[in-house]
Parts: C-alpha cells; structure tokens; sequence
C-alpha cells in the first residue's frame, strides 16, 4: 500500500500545482483585462478628442467657405449695381440730343486740336454731321457710341475722346466714390 500513498500524494500534489497554476492565470487574465480596459479607456478618449477637433476643423473650414462664397456673391451683386449705373451713363450718351452731340463733338475736336494737328476724325454715324464742315476727313466708326478718335496726318498720333473710353477713364477715376456712394462703404 505504500505504492497506493505515493500515488495519491503525486496526485494531490499534481492537483495543488494545477489548481495553483490555474488561480495564477486566472490573475494574469484579470492583470491583462485590466490593463486593456484601461488602454481602451485612453484610446477612446483619444479617439474622442481627436473626433472633436477633427469635427471643429470642419466646422470652421465650412464656415470660413460659406463666407467666401457669400462675399464673393456680394462683390458680384455690388459690381453689377456699379455696371448698371455705368450701363445707364452709356444710355444717357446714346440718347443724348443732336444739340448735345454736337457740342461734345466741337468741344472734343477744339481739345484735339490744342494737343496736335489734326487731319483725320473717326466718329460714330450719328455724329459725322456735326464734322462735314470741318474740312477734314471723316470715318465713321459705326460700333462707337459717340465721341472723337483724332488722328495726325501722318496717323502716329491718335487722341481718343471717344465715349467708350472717356467713360472708362470716369470709372476708373470715380468707381471708389460710385462704390462709397451706393454701399456707404
């Protein structure tokens, strides 16, 4: 029977180691399950930050977007207002009267002839008859509006006093007060 006591201390000893081996996992298990929740934890919070600033980026490219957009429609709006009012001077110019015409085409020849000598006169249909007297050659220039381009005799000289441009240098000059004037700015 000593045989049979042997093998039942093995046995039990055998059980213990198992059992103990088994409580020792059992605690790692926990150790390591406790360790993931908490990197877990600190992932999702991470997570969760990086989310939020992510979402904040968003919002604020978004906004910053829909601002360009609605000043871009703004300055569109505000620069077909000022067209218009300089689309009404074109108006204006094309319906002034045969009296008018003819004082701006005299007035605009005089000021030619101050800065040069002048041989040629481009001008629109409308206007080639307040120039039949002049004694220079007349061209008309259908596609102007009103006005005077001068030319010398030899034609390297040319003073365009032509509406279309005199208009343009005026924009040019005054589009900040016509710009202050309609928006208050």
């Amino acid at each position: 029977m000593g045989l049979e006591k042997v093998k039942q201390e093995i046995l039990e000893r055998a059980k213990a180691e198992a059992d103990k081996a088994v409580d020792d996992a059992k605690s790692e298990a926990k150790a390591v399950m406790k360790s993931a929740e908490k990197q877990v934890t600190v992932y999702e919070r991470v997570m969760e930050e990086d989310l939020e600033a992510l979402s904040n980026a968003v919002k604020r490219r978004e906004v910053a977007s829909a601002e360009l957009e609605l000043k871009k429609q703004l300055l569109s709006a505000k620069s077909g207002l000022i067209e218009g009012v300089f689309g009404e001077a074109r108006k204006k110019l094309g319906s002034l009267s045969d009296k008018k015409r003819e004082s701006h085409i005299t007035a605009l020849l005089d000021s030619a002839r101050k800065e040069m000598n002048v041989s040629v006169v481009q001008c629109s249909g409308k206007d080639a008859r307040f120039l039949d007297s002049s004694g220079l050659k007349v061209v008309r220039n259908d596609s102007m509006l009103g006005g005077i381009i001068a030319e010398s005799p030899d034609g390297k000289l040319r003073i365009d006093y032509s509406y279309e441009t005199v208009l343009g240098q005026v924009k040019s000059k005054v589009l900040g007060d016509v710009a202050k004037i309609l928006f208050g700015q």
